[in-house]
């Protein structure tokens, strides 16, 4: 095995480990926390328990988004996060 190889199997393991919670992904899916807890529930997004919190993957909340992905939900995405940025400004 190549030193390439290496390094992009532990990049791999490392994107493997990192969760969001279940706010912050409805957050980057554009969807309600609910809607994002019915993914998990139906297997669509893979999730951790720890204690009385739900952590998304990234990898898997990633996956979901390119496969579902739409210009529509790409409009709202921006107009969500430039009015963020607006609120942030203001205050």
């Amino acid at each position: 095995m190549n030193e390439e190889d290496l390094e992009s199997q532990q990049w791999s393991a490392t994107w493997e480990e990192l969760t969001v919670p279940v706010p912050q992904a409805a957050e980057l899916l554009c969807l309600s926390p609910y809607t994002v807890g019915q993914l998990i529930e139906g297997g669509h997004l893979v999730a951790e328990q720890r204690g009385n919190f739900r952590f998304v993957t990234l990898t898997s909340l990633f996956a979901y988004r390119r496969r579902h992905w739409t210009p529509e939900r790409a409009a709202r995405y921006n107009a969500a996060v430039s009015e963020q940025a607006a609120e942030d400004l203001a205050g």
